[in-house]
């Protein structure tokens, strides 16, 4: 079993690195969720089975005696004492004899030391990974760029021109509502999460993995596109946009298989999904191969 300096060694680096799974977006490209929780199950597991060992094995831990009032054994805590003496004269003298010094406090050592510089250490490179994988890391000119081909694909999807914008401030998006992208169908607009136009601007630059980041920025352009189409109910929009998904994924760079397994894989998730900050965005009963949303019944592949 690990001694004490060691757990709470562990349990630093296991803390800092669920703040910067949930703080820093390129931590959370590259590692599962399951990651950080599980090594802090990992270190309370060995905590409790460490407490359980030393039961078995009969190891008793010093108690701390009974509480009462303060006396002797208290002095280093600044109970002093009153001495009463005799001088040279044969005169009676009292006397204050202060406690004595108390020790300096150990601290926590080179173990405690080496998890605060580790810790200091992770928190850095996830910083600076981050910071480099932004979306505001781009020149003025990549965000432009990037801009300008999304509205060229949301306008083949809305089959008018529209006007996308990468939500720079998170005034929609993200911080302030946790929305990945906002549509405003009146204004012929959509706003969309920063992290989604990093991930589409990386797809057109030869970056393409097929992971579920990749599948959630597809699915939220073509879902806030589908909205200024005009739709408006989310369950239909987003069946709509799960059928967008694949074809715009392969004019994205993406290949046709890796796009309709993306957009599979999405579909499935939300029929398992049971949040109830979801409702609104369950799919209906007719979203399904041969259903009233199927766009297309004559192709077996849905969506």
């Amino acid at each position: 079993m690990l001694d004490r300096r060691t757990r709470v060694a562990l349990r630093t680096l296991g803390a800092v690195l669920v703040v910067a799974w949930f703080v820093f977006e390129a931590v959370r490209a590259r590692l599962p969720f399951w990651v950080p929780f599980a090594v802090l199950l990992a270190v309370e597991v060995e905590f409790a089975a460490g407490g359980l060992l030393e039961a078995r094995r009969g190891v008793v831990r010093e108690r701390s005696p009974a509480r009462g009032a303060p006396g002797e054994a208290d002095a280093d805590l600044g109970w002093g004492d009153v001495v009463e003496e005799i001088d040279e004269h044969g005169d009676p003298v009292v006397r204050w004899v202060p406690p004595p010094q108390r020790p300096p406090a150990r601290r926590g050592g080179v173990a405690y030391v080496l998890a605060g510089l580790v810790a200091a250490g992770l928190l850095g490179v996830a910083y600076l990974v981050d910071r480099e994988a932004s979306w505001s890391s781009l020149s003025a000119a990549e965000r432009t760029a990037t801009e300008t081909r999304l509205e060229r694909e949301a306008g083949r999807i809305a089959d008018k021109p529209v006007r996308v914008r990468c939500d720079d401030g998170y005034s929609y998006t993200g911080i302030g509502s946790d929305a990945l992208g906002v549509a405003f169908p009146d204004r012929g607009l959509a706003f969309l999460q920063p992290s989604v136009c990093r991930t589409i601007h990386d797809a057109l630059h030869g970056k393409r993995p097929t992971s579920s980041g990749s599948a959630e920025a597809i699915l939220v352009l073509a879902h806030e596109t589908v909205h200024l189409r005009g739709e408006r109910r989310e369950g239909v929009t987003e069946c709509l946009a799960l059928q967008e998904g694949a074809a715009l994924a392969e004019r994205l760079g993406w290949s046709r298989e890796d796009g309709l397994r993306m957009m599979r894989a999405r579909y499935d998730a939300n029929l398992a999904e049971r949040s109830i900050t979801r409702v609104s965005y369950q799919l209906p009963a007719g979203c399904r191969d041969g259903g009233d949303l199927d766009r297309r019944p004559d192709d077996p592949m849905f969506p």
